[in-house]
């Protein structure tokens, strides 16, 4: 197996990984969907509400809120009091949110959650959970995918001009000594080479797929680092196997 980063900008993260096949990579996909803890808003105590939102639609929208996890200093169930209260004329945002515990906050603070008018008010405490995406959206730690990487062949003998393939494909592709080449095959746009390929003549332009070569694309959604996410996930697929062996022992 071979893995390399090829892009990290901010939150997210593309990895080029050789020397598997898809059904590890859905593991790993699965995995991180599923299987890595981070916090969430869950129990909701709404003392005062006297905004126009229902009270379960605000507990809703706070539920949704990404939070910052450390997974060294919190396990799975373990929770943390959160408190927010403001009285109106005011937007509330995610700012407004008060943690017990800094290591644990709100990612973004600038989502507006309500607006109160004069003499309106909210009052809630809330318990953030450390949980898991297998029980519920709001504890996914972000958005993960993978895609075959994909070989992309020209056959210079059939085109005549490579300059409309370029036009057609723009950024995919560059002309060197006279032959046609990918520019970078882990961040092809398919839907342009394909255009290429419609326009050129049979055969000359070639799309196929390497079964052993995948690019996981990552964006977290704060609470951990890309980077994190994807060692927790390994962690969690490795117990997995671990306590499958051991079963099997048993036997």
């Amino acid at each position: 197996m071979d893995v390399k980063k090829l892009a990290e900008k901010g939150n997210s993260v593309q990895l080029l990984v050789k020397g598997v096949d898809a059904t590890f990579m859905n593991g790993v996909r699965r995995a991180i969907m599923n299987s890595v803890p981070v916090f969430a808003v869950e129990d909701v105590r709404i003392y005062e509400n006297s905004s126009v939102m229902f009270d379960e639609m605000l507990a809703h929208r706070l539920g949704m809120l990404p939070l910052k996890t450390d997974l060294k200093a919190y396990k799975a169930g373990e929770k943390v009091i959160m408190m927010l209260e403001k009285e109106g004329p005011a937007t509330v945002y995610s700012r407004d949110v008060q943690s017990t515990d800094p290591k644990v906050e709100v990612v973004d603070k600038h989502i507006p959650l309500v607006k109160l008018a004069k003499g309106q008010k909210v009052k809630i405490e809330m318990d953030a959970v450390m949980g898991f995406g297998k029980e519920h959206v709001k504890w996914q730690p972000g958005i993960v995918g993978y895609s075959q990487l994909a070989k992309v062949s020209f056959d210079m003998k059939h085109i005549d001009n490579p300059n409309k393939l370029l036009d057609a494909a723009p950024g995919q592709f560059e002309l060197k000594a006279g032959k046609l080449t990918v520019k970078d095959s882990s961040s092809l746009n398919l839907d342009l080479v394909s255009k290429a390929r419609d326009i050129a003549p049979p055969g000359a332009v070639e799309i196929e797929y390497d079964e052993n070569a995948y690019v996981l694309n990552l964006e977290s959604f704060g609470g951990l680092e890309a980077k994190e996410i994807v060692e927790a996930a390994l962690d969690a697929l490795a117990e997995k196997t671990k306590e499958f062996k051991k079963q099997v022992k048993e036997l």
